[in-house]
């Protein structure tokens, strides 16, 4: 046995020597290592950093526009409930005054002959192109209570369409 440590021996003391010197090389491998991780990592720290700085920015003014622009339609919101009401109340006033007096209408004279083959007799002489032109005076009258019910709802419904195309044309006109 003592013949075998002595073989031994000198390569274990080979082995101690080569030993720390293959760690030392490790450990100087593996600090590169580290340090050029190190230096990939802060890089691509500062990348982020600077991303998410120019996100924020961004973020920021896009925000700002969509506020703008919600003002915006905020305030052309309020304006046009405003005028829709001003012209819903000006509707109102004008079915309140048709419902509260007669409707006057002028009736239109016409000449009850028809021309040549009228079907009068035979020997009559036809009718004149002007007939009732003599009669130019216009007749008045008032029309039935169920009628000036139906003519104030229609002119209501008239006027309610005719605002709200006015406000939608101004809307489309105006952008």
């Amino acid at each position: 046995m003592k013949r075998l440590l002595a073989a031994l021996q000198p390569w274990g003391v080979v082995t101690l020597t080569l030993l720390p010197l293959a760690l030392s090389f490790a450990t100087f491998h593996y600090r590169d290592q580290v340090k050029a991780r190190d230096v990939q990592l802060e890089r691509l720290s500062a990348d982020v950093e600077r991303q998410n700085a120019d996100a924020a920015q961004t973020l920021a003014t896009l925000t700002e526009q969509r506020d703008t622009a919600q003002a915006a339609l905020d305030a052309a919101y309020q304006q046009q409930e405003v005028a829709d009401a001003a012209a819903q109340q000006e509707i109102d006033r004008l079915r309140g005054d048709l419902e509260q007096r007669p409707v006057r209408v002028r009736i239109v004279p016409q000449s009850a002959a028809c021309g040549p083959g009228g079907g009068g007799a035979a020997g009559d002489a036809p009718a004149a192109a002007d007939a009732g032109a003599a009669d130019v005076a216009p007749a008045y009258g008032l029309l039935p209570e169920s009628n000036t019910r139906r003519l104030g709802a229609v002119i209501a419904e008239v006027e309610t369409l005719n605002a709200a195309y006015a406000s939608c044309r101004a809307q489309l006109m105006h952008p």
